[in-house]
């Protein structure tokens, strides 16, 4: 008697684990595996202002070169000394009720 069932269980478990990886290798997505990627694509998209920027070939108006230095100076001296100010610590109360 056992050895028909351990017989029996053996037959069955092979079509059993041959529907298994059917069932893992066939994709139950195909709509979605097909637009996979397609939301940060157009995240990316429009992120870029004018993306035939790269064609122009006008040179920007803006500051001379002198003043955009001098720009740039203050802003790289501006992280050096923020304003003279220390950033206040942060302060956490535990427990500071009166107890009640």
């Amino acid at each position: 008697m056992p050895n028909s069932l351990l017989t029996c269980s053996r037959r069955l478990a092979v079509p059993a684990l041959a529907l298994l990886l059917a069932a893992c290798a066939h994709s139950s997505t195909p709509l979605l595996d097909q637009r996979f990627g397609d939301a940060v694509r157009l995240s990316m998209a429009q992120q870029v202002r004018h993306p035939a920027a790269a064609a122009n070939r006008r040179p920007a108006d803006g500051l001379d070169g002198p003043s955009a230095h001098a720009v740039m100076q203050r802003y790289r001296a501006s992280f050096a000394e923020p304003n003279g100010q220390a950033p206040q610590p942060v302060q956490f109360m535990l427990g500071g009720g009166s107890g009640k």
